[in-house]
């Protein structure tokens, strides 16, 4: 995006959005909104932040933020090959119910900012940028989210007078940022020049970092990917010479796409001038036809010859003779170019990298209902007038307002609040969030929610005029007890006015104090009715129990122990990653088999397979290589992995696992502590441990390890 003047802007900034954003300065802006530069005073962070413009429909953009769109008449083509089809939504999470505004119907150009924002958040990638928060911004009616600030040079300034190992470099980066893209089922469909900066190197003599830009929502507004039919008149949007030409012919477009654009975009970035200057689509659409591969090499002799005779492919008007997939131009270029590559052992470091990045964060499959069961509650709960409007079924028994969501580290709860808080913020809720961890003396863990709160709030609320004391307290920290007793109460009075969801998490790390304070909390939203849906995480601890079986019992609070993977759980996990490839079921009896479905354990031995050559994707397919020496690595490298966790949990995780090890088969757990030398309450903790960690499965049915 270009930095443009407030003055070029023609109207004047705003000088907050959302009573927490700052505004720095504007960024770029296009038809459907701005993006600014601002100041995000509660995570005391610099953003980028994307406004969406409330008074336009869909077809009716202009501007240059994202690109040129025309409307094109369908002739007949020879259509682009269909087996890459990417449908940009195959691979997200479904979701049954959601947590949504029913005050009025989102047009369909809010709709698509949304689904712009939930496709974001399913992106993990250093060459991505990263997206933080959704809201609703009252002062201008709109709405928005934030994303990481990118602080860097466009591609063309940043390639100007660099080396050849430089331009490789951020090559060899882009493709791999699209690769994983593709893997995950998505196409940006907007790479280009602008969509693209790079940052110097944080540390000396490492290497510059490109970054992808703008998913945009050019791409998230169009019309769904497809083939036009011949007397259709549709619209094009994007940049004439850098979109495909099967896109400009209104054919179906897919991942090979996005590989041409990307040569697009570096040619121009190293000749200084786009491989097919155009005035519109249609001239573009006629230069493109007349390209020949072997042109490239004589117009970027500079690039080299590796380089330049990739480009040259990967501009090919017929997707069919481009490089079939981003995977194949990396590994092409670590190949090829392997002396130009910056402290890179060629194909080995890049599958680590390549599973490091792919199984970081998983797709999201929601065991047993959990996050269905949240979204509805939290309706019920924050909303009770649209419990009516969508017909949700009448509740037979007392609404609980808690719920506990008790499992080791490494089993997920993380993982499914933050999805509750991406729909909680789409629906336009209010999702609060603090740490238990350490949090005594004051108000302990809750100064972030008093603050976020007020933030929320707003200062004409008649609750922050009321509490301004305790508002006070919570910036600056302070621990005036008698301020802090008003912490319950200061909750009960926001949610009147504001209702919202609030997760502690953590709960175990917290001390006595904290405890205490979520005792009377509970027992408050309770009575009170409050509209707060309390969402409290936690690692199984022995000082809960009184607290969470109390609660329990009073049935003033739900109890939820997140369970490993079931089979179908897994298969869908692997599903969202490789798609619809035939060794799905292979690989989920293996997985099975070698993890229980633990998944920490899961998304580790997934890691290994990719990384010792096991697991191979193969162009836009996936290979299960099962071969006697192939296995032999896979349990070297698992035993390894396992060893060096069990030397991080001491001595007594080594005892426990040197026992089920000699054993070889399920055992009661009373008499595994018979057969251990451990004290009764270090022997459960270190279960506890071991489970937390993937390295034992504990069967919830017969109580044996």
């Amino acid at each position: 995006m270009s930095e443009q003047s407030q003055e070029s802007a023609g109207e004047k900034l705003p000088e907050k959005v959302a009573g927490r954003y700052q505004i720095r300065r504007l960024l770029g802006r296009g038809g459907f909104g701005a993006v600014y530069e601002a100041y995000d005073e509660l995570e005391e962070r610099l953003v980028a932040l994307k406004v969406i413009r409330h008074d336009i429909e869909l077809g009716t953009q202009t501007g240059t933020g994202t690109g040129s769109s025309v409307a094109l008449r369908s002739q007949t083509h020879p259509p682009s090959s269909s087996s890459r089809l990417i449908d940009p939504l195959r691979k997200t999470s479904m979701i049954t119910r959601t947590f949504s505004d029913t005050r009025g119907a989102a047009d369909d150009v809010t709709a698509r900012f949304k689904d712009e924002f939930r496709l974001l958040t399913q992106l993990h990638h250093p060459n991505l940028a990263a997206v933080y928060d959704f809201g609703r911004s009252e002062e201008q009616d709109s709405f928005y989210f934030t994303q990481e600030l990118i602080h860097g040079e466009s591609l063309g300034d940043f390639l100007k007078g660099k080396p050849r190992e430089t331009v490789v470099e951020i090559f060899v980066q882009l493709a791999r940022a699209l690769d994983y893209i593709h893997t995950l089922g998505f196409v940006h469909e907007d790479i280009k020049p602008s969509n693209v900066l790079v940052c110097p190197s944080e540390s000396p003599g490492g290497a510059p970092q490109a970054k992808i830009i703008d998913f945009g929502l050019a791409r998230m507004l169009r019309r769904p990917s497809g083939a036009a039919s011949d007397a259709e008149e549709y619209e094009v949007h994007g940049t004439p010479g850098f979109s495909a030409p099967e896109k400009v012919r209104g054919e179906a477009t897919d991942s090979r796409s996005d590989i041409y654009s990307l040569a697009a975009t570096l040619y121009t970035a190293i000749r200084g001038q786009k491989p097919f200057p155009s005035r519109d689509f249609r001239e573009a659409l006629r230069n493109q036809a007349d390209w020949r591969p072997e042109l490239a090499g004589a117009v970027l002799p500079s690039a080299g010859p590796v380089i330049a005779e990739l480009v040259g492919r990967m501009l090919e008007p017929d997707p069919n003779k481009r490089p079939q997939s981003a995977r194949s131009v990396v590994l092409e270029l670590l190949r090829r170019e392997s002396a130009q590559i910056h402290s890179r052992t060629a194909n080995a470091e890049d599958r680590r990298e390549f599973a490091r990045v792919l199984v970081e964060h998983l797709p999201f499959v929601d065991r047993a209902g959990y996050l269905d069961i949240l979204l509805t509650r939290a309706v019920e709960v924050l909303r009770p007038e649209a419990q009516q409007q969508q017909r949700l079924a009448p509740r037979g028994n007392r609404l609980l307002r808690t719920v506990f969501v008790e499992a080791p580290e490494g089993m997920g709860k993380q993982r499914l609040m933050a999805e509750v808080r991406r729909e909680v913020q789409l629906g336009d809720g209010h999702f609060i969030e603090s740490n238990c961890w350490g949090g005594e003396g004051g108000v302990g863990p809750f100064p972030p929610v008093v603050v976020q709160l007020a933030t929320a709030l707003g200062e004409r609320s008649s609750t922050i005029r009321r509490f301004h004391e305790l508002v006070k307290a919570a910036r600056e920290r302070s621990s005036d007890d008698a301020v802090s007793a008003q912490i319950i109460e200061f909750l009960i009075s926001a949610a009147a006015e504001t209702p919202f969801v609030l997760h502690l998490s953590d709960l175990a790390h917290g001390g006595e104090s904290v405890r205490t304070v979520v005792d009377h909390l509970v027992r408050a939203i309770d009575h009170n009715e409050a509209k707060i849906l309390l969402c409290v995480t936690t690692e199984p601890h022995p000082k809960l129990r009184p607290l969470i079986e109390g609660l329990g019992r009073e049935q003033l609070a739900e109890v939820w122990n997140l369970r490993p993977f079931a089979t179908r759980e897994m298969y869908a996990v692997l599903q969202g990653i490789l798609g619809d490839a035939p060794i799905l079921d292979d690989l989920t009896a293996m997985l099975e088999k070698l993890t229980g479905g633990h998944p920490l354990s899961f998304r580790e031995t997934l890691r290994v397979l990719i990384e010792e050559s096991i697991l191979v994707r193969d162009a836009d397919s996936w290979v299960l290589r099962a071969s006697s020496v192939a296995a032999e690595q896979l349990h070297k490298s698992l035993a390894q992995r396992s060893e060096s966790r069990l030397d991080s949990l001491g001595v007594s995780a080594w005892e426990i696992a040197s026992i089920l090890y000699l054993i070889e088969a399920p055992i009661e757990e009373l008499q595994l502590a018979e057969l251990s030398d451990l004290r009764r309450e270090r022997f459960r903790r270190t279960l506890d441990r071991l489970e937390s960690e993937g390295l034992i499965v504990r069967s919830a049915i017969v109580g044996s390890n």
